[in-house]
């Protein structure tokens, strides 16, 4: 179940396109399973949520929260694809296969923190320009309201390196 203080308090819009256009497909799947994509984000974030379970209970809760929404952009950008003619595969855009070796392994608390909120700032500018790249206004919309998401990440993430065990 999704912790609403872990996302935009803004309601998602319906996951659906205006006409099938497989042309989006591989922006979409860079999104979904590129190399810093929801994927990547989703199993980064579980593995530092168990990491920094040891040090910092509450900073491992909010990422573990994090990666559930991250998981539901996962499942939105999943039906995009198969709505524009594609198959949600764990790829690219241009096949690549995702990899293990994607997601940052810091196991330094201020240096994990530190990487998730650099993968947040490049997410907030790829949903962007993939809204600007993409024309159909249905699936621009999703796009900008899961940017509205990474952007609520950045400010927590901020927020995460002014803990004790982030500080150092």
């Amino acid at each position: 179940i999704m912790d609403k203080r872990f996302c935009c308090d803004l309601p998602y819009p319906p996951v659906e396109v205006t006409c099938p256009d497989p042309a989006c497909v591989p922006i979409l799947r860079d999104l979904y399973a590129g190399q810093r994509s929801e994927l990547g984000a989703i199993t980064q974030y579980c593995y530092q949520s168990f990491l920094l379970g040891l040090q910092d209970e509450e900073l491992s809760g909010m990422l573990r929260g994090i990666a559930i929404v991250e998981m539901h952009h996962l499942e939105m950008l999943g039906k995009l694809i198969l709505l524009c003619g594609g198959s949600p595969v764990f790829a690219g855009g241009r096949r690549r296969w995702w990899s293990g070796s994607f997601p940052n392994y810091c196991r330094n608390p201020r240096g994990a923190v530190q990487a998730s909120l650099r993968g947040e700032m490049d997410a907030v500018g790829a949903y962007q320009a993939a809204a600007t790249a993409i024309h159909d206004p249905k699936i621009q919309a999703v796009l900008r309201r899961i940017a509205m998401d990474e952007e609520h990440h950045v400010k927590l993430l901020r927020e995460a390196l002014q803990r004790p065990c982030c500080r150092r």
